[in-house]
């Protein structure tokens, strides 16, 4: 089975848009955009899983659970195309702190960052100021989440896309 590897759609409509007005041919695109992969990455934080659960992707006694104990879950989009868990945090602070330190951890200098959130622009403004404190001259923008992403991210989520060196 081929990999995928799942990017914030913000920054490949913007990457994308970046090479059409360079005037790049459709072949020369696609593998830029295809390097650009390797370099992009896709984090999130839920603080309810009911969606994955109605889906089937999680146990519904776990969504259960960890709604019940105000665990947010932060994870990421793995190459197989699944969301991979990596922390179970309480509160936001918390939450907030460990997608920063997973940024850095994959590579982010100060590149470019979207922020995307479900009706949580509090958080999102946390990350923003926590990054633009270390890279004073990051792009960090942050937008509401719609459609599909608003769904599974639910209610308080975010979804964070970034690129690393």
């Amino acid at each position: 089975m081929k990999e995928r590897k799942f990017i914030s759609k913000e920054n490949l409509i913007e990457k994308i848009q970046e090479y059409v007005e360079a005037q790049h041919s459709f072949d020369s695109i696609k593998n830029l955009i295809l390097n650009y992969q390797k370099r992009s990455h896709l984090l999130f934080c839920l603080e309810s899983l009911t969606n994955l659960a109605n889906n089937g992707r999680v146990s519904p006694a776990v969504a259960k659970i960890a709604g019940i104990l105000g665990i947010q879950m932060v994870g990421r989009a793995s190459d197989e195309g699944t969301l991979e868990v990596l922390h179970k945090c309480r509160g936001t602070k918390s939450s907030i702190k460990t997608i920063y330190k997973e940024m850095l951890k994959a590579g982010y200098k100060g590149g470019k960052v979207r922020i995307g959130h479900c009706y949580n622009p509090s958080a999102s403004l946390l990350l923003k100021e926590m990054i633009l404190e270390a890279f004073p001259s990051a792009d960090v923008t942050m937008h509401q989440l719609t459609g599909l992403c608003s769904f599974y991210a639910e209610r308080n989520g975010l979804m964070i896309g970034y690129e690393s060196e």
